[in-house]
């Protein structure tokens, strides 16, 4: 009877065992309450291994979307992923690849890089003029840690190959970069020159989103005349000739 029971035990062990390795993914995400602003459609795969097709964030559409869930964080209460979405070498896609993990409210990110299309990204701007812009914008997070406001934030950013559209034509600018760091709770981006556009600016991102930016630019001479008539409207240069950005 002893043996009965002992090997009935071990069978009911092994079989939880299989449930939890191969719980299917959907059955755990469709009865998540995702965060306001992420929806996500075309689950697949188990919760440890799983797949999402397509996925909104804040406006911004993520499609292939592939996890490796730990297990050994979880029994401390923490969510410990790899992440890898989109298609790196397809220009017109975001692609995420790097770590991440949850513990409550705080966030943790590790080795993470990332592409956005121009597009998509200036299309978040209140620019006073509408702009057709192209390229991408390049984010590598060395180290981050968010619990509250940004405790943490190390990395770079680029916007690559950029440019937009005038009246003749395509308007080549080049490379911009910045440097992304922590202060007072907020993540705040550096852009730097040198660049074609002139441009040194300060973004600075609090946890709600409504950034503020404040800089200059002086676009070279260089530039087609329709450049420097479109500076105008960011207000008068000042004594240097740089025009003011403020939003």
């Amino acid at each position: 009877m002893k043996s009965v029971l002992k090997w009935g035990s071990l069978c009911l062990v092994v079989y939880f065992i299989f449930l939890i390795v191969k719980l299917p993914a959907v059955h755990v995400l469709s009865k998540m309450q995702l965060p306001n602003g992420i929806s996500v459609s075309g689950i697949s795969g188990t919760i440890w291994n799983g797949n999402v097709q397509s996925a909104q964030a804040k406006g911004f559409p993520i499609s292939d979307v592939n996890w490796s869930l730990s297990f050994f964080p979880l029994l401390l209460g923490e969510i410990s992923t790899n992440i890898k979405a989109g298609d790196i070498r397809d220009v017109t896609q975001i692609s995420v690849n790097g770590h991440v993990s949850f513990k409550g409210q705080h966030l943790k990110v590790e080795n993470l890089l990332a592409y956005i299309p121009t597009n998509l990204a200036i299309s978040l701007l209140p620019l006073p003029i509408p702009i057709e812009a192209d390229g991408r914008f390049k984010v590598e997070l060395n180290e981050v840690n968010y619990e509250a406001g940004c405790q943490t934030f190390t990395g770079k950013g680029q916007w690559l190959n950029a440019n937009f559209t005038g009246v003749n034509g395509v308007i080549e600018l080049g490379d911009f970069d910045a440097d992304l760091s922590c202060q007072d709770g907020n993540v705040v981006l550096h852009v730097k020159q040198p660049n074609r556009f002139g441009l040194t600016a300060k973004a600075t991102i609090p946890a709600n989103l409504k950034f503020k930016i404040n800089g200059r630019f002086k676009p070279e001479v260089s530039l087609p005349k329709e450049v420097h008539q479109a500076a105008q409207f960011f207000g008068k240069p000042d004594a240097d000739g740089y025009y003011p950005i403020k939003f």
